[in-house]
């Protein structure tokens, strides 16, 4: 139970001085991100508990976050996924659907082309390292590792 509550209270936002306040809260998946996910995961053959982790490392399920040139649920930049959104017909990323397809589709490519989630997770949050994990000479970073930790709670919440 110990290691449950750690995995679900993970700390938001700490900066000293700023004002800003503390907060840790539980992983609730908003049920249009679960439906979504659900959707996308067998639409791109993910586990849809993996999309909704993405989401909530990036977001904390926020639709309107913005973080250097990134925006939306997945954190996608417009400016380098400009051909994808035109391809798959999306010109909002604030908008969930469009952001996590958007997403999504980025994701699905990473692991087809890297046969590896760890490392696609590691290139889809801009990682260089991550061809040194494909070499055997590195592990996969702590980002990967954390959503990939509450991929494998939010599926043991959901009975898989």
């Amino acid at each position: 139970m110990r290691k449950k509550t750690v995995l679900l209270l993970l700390p938001i936002m700490i900066v000293v001085g700023s004002g800003v306040t503390v907060c840790a809260k539980s992983i609730e998946v908003p049920p249009e991100v679960s439906e979504i996910s659900k959707e996308l995961g067998a639409q791109y053959d993910i586990c849809p508990e993996l999309i909704q982790a993405i989401c909530f490392k990036e977001s904390s399920f926020c639709p309107d976050a913005e973080n250097g040139g990134c925006v939306g649920m997945m954190q996608v930049s417009p400016e380098w996924h400009k051909d994808r959104m035109d391809r798959l017909g999306v010109s909002d990323l604030l908008d969930t659907g469009s952001n996590m397809l958007v997403g999504t589709d980025y994701l699905a490519e990473l692991i087809w082309q890297y046969e590896d989630v760890g490392v696609a997770l590691m290139m889809y949050n801009g990682d260089s390292s991550a061809e040194d994990v494909l070499a055997g000479s590195e592990k996969i970073s702590a980002y990967a590792d954390e959503i990939l930790s509450i991929s494998a709670e939010l599926e043991r919440e959901n009975g898989k």
